[in-house]
């Protein structure tokens, strides 16, 4: 913490462009709009970003990344064209040296041009047009904070319905979930446009700050430099008048200087006026059709008012973007120390459109940079918004009035004469849909094709919905085209909803598919989106609740007899590698004790027989062959599926007729399809994690990019699957394109947890040693971590924030248990922190009850967890804990209510959560208990193995039409 400024500045940049993906095979105007803002804004700020980190320079900045922008930043058709709009700049920026060679005024600033765009264009091949996992990139280094925005960019407070309000908020939790892994911490309210209603909903969906125009805090008489409690318990954030209107002003503010560049002043319609061989230089860069647009190629300043525009000088402009960069910062320190007197440190929060950035304002990225860097160099940090929030909670309750940015402080801009017309078709589109999705609260009653339908409807209520549109109406720019896009949109969407009215038309299954199939085509968008969003009484997550999946599973379900299941898992204990040894086990156990005979194929054990019967489940464990020379990991799986195969074979050929398969994971493809297509078996496959989720999204090694094939293919093979967290649906969604209604979402049980005896002792030395000292408050106080030590378990994030919480607890003593590749690298980064590390290695189960009996707090910093079974076993053991805000940890833990999440990779906001609970005990041994609570509500064995054993009978049904499940026939006979 600097203690030279009390206080920080709070830079929020917010990215958005409307969805103009077109399928035409021509580059459009609107798609242009979208390849600007890249080439533009967004490429040369990650060059900037990169620059910072590589030189060292401290900085915090929060990125509002809007759901229509994600789209089509991993859209490959527009990953392409994008690629070839900058190639073509490229070109054109040569030529354009030629022609301006020796141009005084000119020329230096077309070779410019030349160098900048060939920068871009080899940044983006490094990038591999992923944009996006740069960005998560970015985020990992701690500096750059991202939040989410609205799913469409909809104006908030002229939503009708709060269903509709809340699903264009969940939609766009979701998709932000599904690109970053974790929940956001915020959100950018489109438009700053703020309305009570969307209080509750905030609240539900874990979005912990947002910002509001200045002129929201006025009745509450608060100061604008410091944050507002919101009733949901949010933190809300001023606009800082002052700070926007050095930015924003069109009179008075930084790019109207007369030395900038000016933006309308562009090749594309200064040059071949007449046409001839100028037109002919120029036609290949603007739209096909011949229309004039803005090239990129501007040569002229701002200069004054008028057309007649002198030389653009770069050089001066970029003199002229240091001094109002430091003008900036002088006016941020002054307005820091004029409040030093504060309890509360004040935060400046300067809110920016990205795309004024190098797009509008061509010198914002060199103005921004020079900010940066002068903060830093000022002792004046500048804070994330979650981070400010995390660290400095609001103090002032306050009501605020319905507002946004907009002209007149409201929804002027966005309800107007010209555009008063879209409303009323809005919102009894918004109707409609609530209607629908209310009457069909059962999607299992409906075909896969009915569900699209009403999901695509869902999305053309949304696109309909965007504030772009009735902003252009209002700018009178290019109005026919937001008119078309609201009617088309509209237009789509009742004919959808008409499918559904018998009253209305009469449509056949292929003509709903056609309709379905080409409007999915139209708009790639928003893949995971459900009509049941709409339903008024849905609550959080509907996607979590297992009892509504497409099995529509019963909790007593009816079968005729017990179900013979022939599961096949790689680790079964006492071989365990990972948290799905024991989620099989466990799951087998419960089966077997409601009565179901469960095999189990496996690999042997050592000091383990071929064949045992264990807790009612019979384990047949199987010796995989090995050569002299150590096989490659993928040779040995398959080895391994021809060795469990043969088992399959042999029981069946011993008279065992199975009447269903349950493969765990990509490891036993092989047999899984051999046995379904042999013995003529349903296949129900649960996948516990994914190859790309494991890498971070990033699978660059063939090994890699072989177990995502195989993944995908026991996807595809299979008749059903299962997940263990919402997270993993939408993740397998995603990846695979697997329909909704083929999955089921049935968390992980725990089992209760047996405290250990008072005189209990460990056998693991690094253990022992540790639960011999003394306890108390001037002893030790441990902090413990459990699970593989591997990369995505982001073990190197806690014992970087260890290293704060030392500064305040000296005695905090960390534990890392486990084993794992990352080992060795881990003990050189804790070495620093000596002998208040221990890496106890592998525990066992009654020695990861001693450590959790003994520790203080569990820490999960996970990057990736498609479940976090160990978050459930600290929860079953009464110990409280901190877990990353991501995968199946965000479905585990309520935050502030049962444990606390944080922002995967934070390393400064995770000592900071440490310190607090280590700070104040009683408060976290009221959420221990809270958390005990939920794992007996929620993650019961007995409750999941009911949905399990539902799920089995359902597909069993599916499979056979007559509802005869297939060892009973011969009984039948």
């Amino acid at each position: 913490m600097s203690t030279n400024v009390h206080g920080y500045v709070a830079l929020l940049l917010h990215a958005h462009i409307p969805y103009v993906r077109h399928n035409e095979d021509e580059v459009t105007l609107e798609e242009r709009w979208f390849f600007e803002a890249v080439v533009d804004s967004y490429l040369p700020m990650i060059e900037m970003m990169d620059r910072l980190l590589e030189e060292g320079v401290p900085f915090g900045l929060t990125l509002s990344l809007s759901p229509p922008l994600l789209a089509m930043l991993e859209d490959t058709r527009l990953q392409k064209r994008l690629r070839k709009h900058l190639a073509s700049l490229c070109e054109l920026s040569q030529r354009e040296v030629i022609r301006l060679w020796g141009h005084a005024d000119f020329g230096p600033t077309a070779r410019l041009y030349a160098d900048h765009y060939h920068r871009l264009l080899a940044l983006y091949d490094r990038l591999r047009g992923d944009l996006i996992g740069k960005f998560r990139s970015l985020r990992s280094s701690g500096c750059l904070e991202l939040i989410t925005c609205a799913a469409t960019h909809a104006f908030l407070p002229l939503v009708k319905n709060d269903a509709a309000l809340r699903a264009q908020l969940e939609a766009a939790v979701q998709e932000f979930r599904r690109h970053f892994g974790s929940a956001p911490a915020g959100i950018w309210l489109p438009e700053c446009g703020y309305t009570p209603a969307v209080e509750p909903h905030l609240k539900a969906l874990g979005l912990r700050y947002f910002v509001v125009d200045a002129h929201a805090f006025a009745a509450s008489g608060a100061s604008t430099s410091f944050p507002l409690l919101t009733p949901s318990g949010a933190c809300a954030y001023a606009r800082d008048l002052e700070a926007g209107a050095q930015v924003w002003s069109a009179e008075s503010g930084y790019p109207s200087d007369p030395d900038y560049r000016e933006y309308y002043r562009d090749i594309g319609f200064d040059l071949g006026a007449n046409g001839g061989a100028e037109w002919e230089y120029l036609k290949p860069y603007v739209l096909p059709d011949g229309a004039r647009i803005h090239t990129g190629f501007k040569y002229h300043r701002v200069t004054g008012h008028g057309d007649a525009k002198a030389p653009y000088h770069p050089a001066r402009a970029a003199q002229k973007a240091q001094q109002h960069a430091e003008h900036f910062v002088a006016s941020r320190v002054a307005q820091l120390r004029s409040l030093e007197a504060a309890a509360q440190p004040p935060v400046i929060v300067c809110p920016y459109d990205a795309e004024l950035f190098g797009h509008w304002w061509h010198e914002g990225h060199q103005w921004l940079e020079a900010v940066l860097r002068g903060l830093a160099a000022a002792r004046c940090e500048t804070a994330t918004l979650g981070g400010y929030a995390a660290a400095n909670a609001p103090t002032k309750a306050a009501t605020l009035p319905t507002c946004s940015w907009g002209r007149g402080g409201f929804a002027e801009v966005w309800l107007q004469p010209r555009s008063q017309w879209v409303h009323p078709l809005l919102h009894a589109a918004e109707d409609r849909l609530v209607l629908a999705a209310q009457k069909h609260r059962k999607p299992e009653l409906l075909s896969g094709l009915q569900i699209r339908a009403l999901n695509q409807a869902a999305r053309e209520l949304m696109l309909a919905q965007s504030s772009d549109w009735t902003f252009i109406l209002d700018a009178e720019t290019v109005t026919s085209y937001a008119v078309k896009r609201i009617e088309t949109h509209i237009a789509s969407f009742h004919k959808l909803l008409d499918t559904f009215d018998e009253d209305k038309v009469e449509i056949t299954d292929r003509a709903l598919s056609e309709l379905v199939l080409s409007l999915e085509r139209k708009s790639p968008f928003l893949p995971d989106v459900h009509y049941r969003l709409y339903q008024s009484s849905s609550s959080i997550s509907f996607i979590c609740d297992a009892a509504q999946r497409s099995f529509n599973a019963p909790s007593q379900p009816e079968a005729l007899s017990p179900l013979r299941v022939l599961m096949l898992a790689w680790e079964y204990p006492p071989r365990v590698i990972g948290g799905l040894a024991r989620a099989v086990r466990d799951l087998s156990v419960q089966l077997a004790a409601s009565g179901q005979e469960i095999h189990v194929i496996t690999c042997l054990a050592p000091d383990c027989s071929s064949y045992e019967l264990l807790d009612g489940v019979h384990v047949h464990r199987v010796d995989v062959f090995s050569s002299a020379e150590p096989l490659h990991f993928l040779d040995w799986v398959f080895q391994m599926n021809l060795a469990f195969t043969d088992t399959a074979q042999r029981l069946s050929a011993q008279g065992l007729q199975f009447d269903l398969i349950h493969a765990h994971d990509w490891l036993v493809y092989y047999t899984a399809k051999e046995c379904k297509q042999m013995l003529h078996l349903p296949l129900l496959a649960t996948i516990h994690a994914t190859e790309s989720g494991r890498n971070l999204g990033k699978l660059d090694t063939p090994a890699q990019k072989r177990i995502h094939a195989l993944e995908h293919k026991l996807a595809h093979e299979a008749d059903h699957l299962v997940v263990c967290s919402s997270y993993m649906l939408q993740e397998i969604m995603h990846l695979f394109h697997t329909p909704f209604h083929k999955m089921t979402h049935i968390p992980n049980g725990v089992m209760p947890f047996r405290a250990p005896d008072a005189n209990e002792l460990t056998a693991n030395p690094a253990l022992s040693q540790l639960l011999s000292a003394p306890s108390g408050d001037d002893s030790r106080r441990i902090v413990a971590f459990l699970g593989r030590l591997v990369y995505e378990k982001g073990v190197h994030i806690l014992i970087s924030a260890m290293q704060h919480v030392h500064k305040e607890f000296p005695n905090a003593h960390l534990v890392i248990a486990g084993t794992g590749p990352e080992l060795e690298a881990l003990q050189l980064l804790a070495a620093p922190l000596g002998l208040r590390v221990t890496f106890t290695g592998f525990l066992d189960e009654t020695d990861k009850s001693l450590l959790m009996h003994h520790a203080e707090l569990c820490v999960f910093p996970s990057l990736y967890e498609p479940f976090g079974l160990v978050a459930l076993e600290a929860m079953a053991s009464g110990t409280p804990l901190i877990v990353s805000d991501t995968g199946g940890l965000s479905d585990i833990v309520d935050q502030g209510i049962n444990g606390y999440k944080v922002p995967p990779s934070d390393a400064n906001l995770l000592a900071l959560q440490i310190v607090q609970h280590l700070q104040n005990p009683a408060a976290a041994s009221e959420l221990a208990a809270k958390a005990l609570a939920k794992i007996n509500d929620s993650f019961d064995w007995e409750q999941i193995g009911a949905i399990t054993l539902a799920v089995y009978t359902k597909l069993i049904a599916h499979e056979q039409p007559s509802g005869i499940i297939p060892h009973q026939k011969e009984i039948i006979k």
